[in-house]
């Protein structure tokens, strides 16, 4: 098995081995006991032959059975621990009082995060409380705290927390190919959220005792990194900037710039990972320089560089792209130390396997991938791009030579991770080739000139300021291009392929690119050419699904509803937000809709957009929707096959004639009255299909019953939060 398979390369061979494990644990309907049987099962197949043939074969080797075992039981043991972490909840779990109000009581496992007047904060919690009655549990719990304006939750990471509020299961995706909170946070172990009115129902305990790393140490070291930034930088987006590259601390950076960092790719900047971690441990290294000229001191300076890149990485959230990068680096480190051959595919699959022992569940994180795609890509085709242009001895040579070498680790970067990124969030960005030049070396100047700021701010005042505002100026000229490049056209390009289409990628690049540096045109052409082949043959073949006539976008509280007539989209109520239209837009594009065309609003008629009166109505530009308003609030669209109507109000709707229409009917109560007077409306006008939008100060008891009166008429469904309605 040596001889023929990645030899140079075991670790990689052995995360192949975890990755089909973990990808079969979701794919195959197979029990987490069944898994652990065949683990142990090739265990034995291992076992056996080795002890079979210890005497036979010569020190160091193993027999083909041995080895396929040994791949097969790594195989099977990353799928039960897949399995297992993914299907089992601990015991007693917090699900046994969802839907209840309860006192959860525990520490505070992540970095609180204060945005849109709420707080989120990770509860690692012990106790529950309920009735006089204590539980003790040891289990993650998601915390949102409504926050007052101008409000401040005061509370830290490692800190003994109180809190009482609602528990129930977190919400999954509100509308199709959106974020989906609930598989998320399920991938990080936690099931249930508790909802708190507000800050007065969260009250901190007593210090606990004993050494805690986080209080200790992480906590004021991460306080200490927030003050210097405060006091040296001035206020601005260059701050957040400053704070989201640094200490991970995105949510300080405005929303307008943020979207201009996604648009040209370069959003990678703002989070710590490879960049950040590869910048401090060459910081180190540098200091620690003298320090490596003995054995003993290379051992040193070992432990000291591990050392600050692993409280780093837990001072900036311990987010899982910064723990691979800090265990790459001390993998790569580790090796050059005992005088190893580093193979930098190998140390990335250590730094891999390492991540998956401890959460194999991670596999399945965007961040993952995208990291390892960029990796990848970097290894695989920099040294080929940077060959392109070689190093000279005058000062433009130099020049052209360092520019070149920048532009390429962008580009292998964006061959690696563009298709999981485009996968993930139905982008890519073309300006991020270039983009990525200036703003990462803007970037690392900024990062370069805050370390010794930060080292000076205690004693130095003045020297931090000097290096304070050369960190600031560094960060301006990043932010100006990347607002520069997030204006040029075609900046970010729509593009969704699926997963079928992402292998292909990947597979075709494996086999063409060796081809290309071997100069063997044949395989290469062959090898793209069956891509290619792969992708329209999968096209054609794949069926193309039939849009709904009608279909709900949520936003909360609020909804829109999508029209189809022919090939023209009318949108009713616009939503409420600036961002709520791309939403719009993009639900049309996800359910093979139009981009709507017009606007017709049923609570306010000032909402209408693109209609043109006709008769005492309006009509849509094609005249496939002929709209009118019969009464304040009452909405009727004519249009193939069925018209609709929509209805603010129960009364307005017995009012209202139905005329064999669809009903969409927004009720704010419902209780036995409006159960009997709905029923005998619905025996009159028999409508085909009727959707009913409960409004959002509905007590939970009247949604129960119109939930019940829902499930008893086959025609007549509730409008949810997390579930669209699609009528075809």
């Amino acid at each position: 098995m040596k001889r023929y398979f990645l030899p140079a390369h075991p670790a990689l061979r052995l995360l192949a081995c975890a990755v089909v494990g973990i990808g079969s644990a979701f794919a195959l309907p197979v029990s987490p006991f069944a898994w652990l049987a065949v683990a142990l099962f090739f265990c034995l197949l291992t076992a056996i032959p080795l002890l079979a043939n210890r005497t036979r074969l010569p020190a160091g080797n193993v027999s083909a059975l041995s080895a396929l075992g040994y791949h097969l039981a790594v195989f099977a043991a990353f799928a039960f621990h897949a399995s297992a972490a993914y299907r089992f909840a601990p015991s007693p779990s917090v699900l046994s009082w969802v839907g209840r109000e309860v006192i959860l009581s525990g520490v505070v496992d992540e970095r609180p995060v204060e945005v849109d007047g709420r707080a989120r904060l990770l509860l690692r919690a012990s106790e529950v409380f309920e009735e006089g009655r204590r539980t003790a549990v040891d289990e993650a719990v998601k915390v949102v705290v409504r926050m007052p304006r101008d409000g401040r939750l005061g509370i830290r990471e490692g800190e003994f927390v109180s809190v009482k509020g609602a528990l129930g299961l977190i919400a999954p995706a509100s509308n199709r190919d959106e974020f989906d909170g609930r598989w998320h946070y399920r991938l990080k172990g936690v099931h249930c959220q508790l909802f708190c009115a507000g800050p007065w129902m969260v009250r901190q305990g007593p210090e606990q005792s004993g050494f805690s790393p986080v209080r200790t140490v992480i906590s004021p070291l991460r306080g200490y990194l927030t003050s210097a930034i405060d006091e040296h930088l001035p206020d601005g987006a260059e701050r957040g900037f400053i704070k989201g590259m640094m200490l991970g601390e995105r949510e300080f950076v405005p929303e307008a710039l943020y979207d201009a960092f996604r648009l040209t790719g370069t959003a990678h900047v703002l989070a710590v990972s490879g960049l950040h971690v590869a910048l401090l441990a060459y910081a180190l290294n540098l200091v620690l320089q003298r320090l490596r000229v003995t054995p003993a001191g290379r051992w040193l300076s070992l432990v000291i560089v591990v050392s600050v890149i692993g409280l780093y990485s837990f001072v900036t959230g311990n987010a899982p792209s910064a723990r691979r990068a800090a265990i790459m680096a001390s993998v790569i480190i580790a090796g050059s130390t005992i005088g190893r051959k580093n193979y930098a595919l190998n140390s990335l699959a250590v730094a891999d396997l390492v991540i998956l022992v401890f959460d194999p569940l991670d596999l399945l994180n965007p961040g993952f991938l995208m990291t390892n795609g960029a990796v990848a890509g970097i290894l695989a085709v920099y040294p080929w791009l940077s060959g392109a242009v070689r190093d000279g001895t005058g000062l433009l040579r130099r020049l052209a030579r360092w520019l070149w070498s920048a532009f390429s680790v962008s580009l292998a970067a964006m061959i690696g991770v563009s298709p999981v990124i485009a996968w993930y969030f139905g982008t890519y960005a073309p300006s991020g080739i270039l983009a990525n030049v200036p703003v990462v070396f803007f970037s690392s100047l900024a990062m370069y000139a805050s370390f010794p700021m930060i080292l000076s701010h205690g004693f130095a005042g003045g020297v931090a300021e000097l290096f304070g505002l050369s960190s600031w100026l560094f960060a301006r000229v990043a932010l100006r291009f990347v607002e520069l490049f997030s204006r040029l056209p075609y900046a970010s390009v729509e593009v969704q392929p699926g997963l079928f289409g992402v292998a292909v990628f990947y597979l075709t690049f494996a086999f063409a690119f060796p081809a290309l540096l071997s100069k063997a045109w044949g395989r290469l052409v062959l090898s793209v050419l069956t891509g290619l082949n792969l992708l329209l043959w999968h096209e054609l073949m794949r069926p193309v699904p039939e849009p709904p006539r009608m279909v709900t976008v949520n936003f909360g509280k609020d909804i829109a509803v999508l029209l189809l007539s022919g090939n023209e989209t009318l949108l009713v109520e616009d939503g409420r937000k600036p961002l709520d239209r791309e939403r719009i837009r993009r639900q049309a594009v996800a359910w093979g809709l139009a981009a709507p065309t017009a606007v017709a609003g049923v609570v306010s008629p000032g909402h209408d957009e693109q209609l043109r009166a006709a008769g005492g109505g309006f009509v849509t530009e094609s005249r496939r929707f002929v709209i009118s308003r019969p009464a304040d609030r009452v909405l009727r669209i004519d249009r193939k096959p069925r018209p609709l109507l929509f209805v603010s109000g129960l009364k307005r709707l017995e009012q209202a004639d139905a005329g064999g229409a669809d009903v969409v009917l927004w009720l704010y109560r419902f209780s036995g009255k409006e159960w009997r007077s709905l029923d005998a409306w619905i025996a009159s006008a028999r409508p085909r299909r009727m959707l009913l939008v409960p409004g959002p100060s509905m007590p939970h008891v009247q949604r129960g019953l119109l939930d019940r009166f829902a499930s008893e008429r086959p025609a007549v469904e509730v409008r949810s939060r997390n579930r669209q309605a699609a009528w075809y």
